[in-house]
């Protein structure tokens, strides 16, 4: 019988998936549903217990401007609510921003800087435009 090579020894080793967060007792119902569609639209390992107090606040800001651009689409809607509307809308920008929930925040900071061209390549240039004219 043919010894086993090592790779017989190879036992995968299980791991516990990583646990999303859940949502708090004590948000409203706007801000649990804004809480649930965030969290599972990004991976399990991105948030942290730590960003628990920044999503919460986020998410009530959102279920706030909900409720407020509700209002101001009816006929008789009080002028407050455009101010709280706002209010909420900035709140928002700026913590989804810490929580990398928007476009800009999600992209590789490592911005490339363009080469700049050596004496052979602007002589080309130049003599190209030359005999365009």
């Amino acid at each position: 019988m043919p010894r086993p090579g090592p790779s017989a020894y190879i036992r995968p080793i299980p791991t516990a998936l990583p646990q999303r967060l859940q949502p708090p007792e004590g948000l409203s119902e706007g801000a649990k549903a804004e809480f649930l569609r965030v969290v599972a639209c990004e991976k399990p390992t991105h948030f942290t217990p730590s960003d628990l107090s920044l999503l919460v606040q986020y998410c009530e800001a959102a279920a706030l401007a909900g409720r407020a651009i509700v209002r101001l689409q009816d006929d008789d809607a009080d002028p407050r609510w455009l101010s709280t509307w706002s209010t909420a809308v900035t709140m928002m920008k700026n913590l989804a921003t810490k929580l990398r929930l928007s476009p800009q925040s999600r992209q590789a900071n490592n911005p490339t800087r363009p080469q700049k061209l050596s004496y052979y390549q602007r002589a080309a240039l130049e003599e190209g435009d030359s005999d365009a004219e």
